[in-house]
């Protein structure tokens, strides 16, 4: 009787030792650099918000806004793709987060053309609504 019970017991997976492995949620430099750019980015299209809102067309301000817009138009849409990458080069992560950048850019502005709509700053609202709450997410959880 007691041969069987050693039996079962090395066959049960309860009696073996369980070990953890190591945790990957080490922030990396990598990691901080991408939550550092994603929420550079959500203040970046955030302000060209702003600065559009106020209507800021010249001086510093204007050309503040100017960088501002043109920065996150080229890289906000991208940077929330990208960030669903994981473990990517560096270089493969900035290439697709330029590629779909200046892609879904020139997308909107071709269907503003297309349809006679052109409204910049209602795209410029729209491609922040939507690019910001991914940068958000990829601003906690870097990947």
């Amino acid at each position: 009787m007691a041969l069987r019970r050693d039996e079962a017991r090395r066959g049960d997976e309860r009696s073996k030792t369980v070990t953890m492995p190591a945790s990957n949620a080490v922030l990396t430099r990598a990691r901080v650099a991408r939550r550092y750019v994603a929420l550079v980015l959500v203040v970046a299209g955030i302000g060209a918000c702003v600065f559009s809102v106020l209507g800021t067309t010249g001086g510093v301000l204007g050309d503040l806004r100017f960088m501002l817009t043109v920065g996150f138009l080229v890289l906000g849409p991208g940077w929330a793709a990208a960030g669903f990458l994981r473990r990517a080069p560096a270089a493969h992560v900035w290439l697709l987060t330029i590629g779909v950048g200046v892609a879904v850019t020139l997308l909107v502005a071709q269907i503003m053309v297309n349809a006679a709509f052109w409204r910049p700053d209602l795209a410029l609202y729209a491609l922040t609504i939507l690019s910001v709450p991914f940068l958000l997410r990829h601003a906690v959880v870097a990947q």
